[in-house]
């Protein structure tokens, strides 16, 4: 009996949270299926710092996910991860959900992450990764450097040992403390948008998350092909 239960109260722990899910802006703007989500630590990762923020910003916010922008004098496409739009500016997001200790500064051009087994791992600088997606974004939008937001969101399981940011407008937090840099920048950076420019903004970026999966798999391919993964 004490079995039953059990599996009662998992399949019902299951069924309400994809419940919740499907009410979340992440679902309604990518259709994701709630377990493939689940099972992906990068599109959990995903989920779970769209939830935040779709929880703690400006009500005038608006969101978007997996936002594919051609870069600046090239039929190449870069694929942002997340962006949100309100009054102090537009946030490009890198979701990264590693675990371990990570060590890095904005000028280098690999990243280490060491395991609690002793072993490294380099990847390449999120910063400089961003900064790409920056550019694009910037170009085909043709925003001034101020009104561009650098973060980059590394999960709770990892622990951000040493890291070197010196750029104003660049951040890097761990998801847990999203919260607060949401509500610090409510309070502290500068109103620049209106919520016709937020619209105007989103409305021009919504065509660039609906790309075909042909395109998708062109830019896979591209990736694999230039960086080997």
């Amino acid at each position: 009996m004490l079995l039953i239960i059990f599996f009662v109260l998992i399949v019902l722990s299951f069924y309400l949270m994809e419940k919740n899910y499907r009410k979340s802006i992440y679902y309604k703007l990518t259709k994701n299926n709630f377990f493939a989500v689940k099972l992906s630590k990068g599109r959990n990762g995903e989920y779970l710092t769209s939830k935040i923020i779709e929880k703690h910003a400006l009500q005038s916010h608006r969101q978007l996910l997996n936002v594919y922008v051609p870069k600046r004098n090239s039929d190449e496409l870069t694929e942002i991860d997340l962006l949100f739009i309100d009054r102090t500016g537009l946030y490009v997001i890198e979701s990264k959900n590693y675990s371990g200790w990570i060590f890095g500064n904005e000028t280098q051009q690999q990243w280490t992450q060491t395991m609690p087994n002793k072993k490294k791992y380099k990847f390449f600088n999120p910063i400089r990764q961003n900064a790409t997606h920056i550019r694009a974004i910037q170009a085909f939008l043709e925003l001034p450097d101020e009104a561009i937001h650098s973060v980059i969101v590394f999960s709770e399981r990892c622990t951000l040992k040493k890291v070197e940011v010196t750029s104003e407008n660049v951040h890097v937090i761990k998801r847990e403390h999203l919260r607060r840099f949401i509500q610090t920048q409510k309070q502290t950076a500068r109103q620049l948008f209106s919520q016709v420019d937020i619209q105007t903004i989103y409305n021009k970026l919504v065509p660039q998350m609906q790309v075909s999966n042909e395109i998708k798999k062109q830019h896979i391919q591209t990736i694999q092909q230039k960086y080997g993964k």
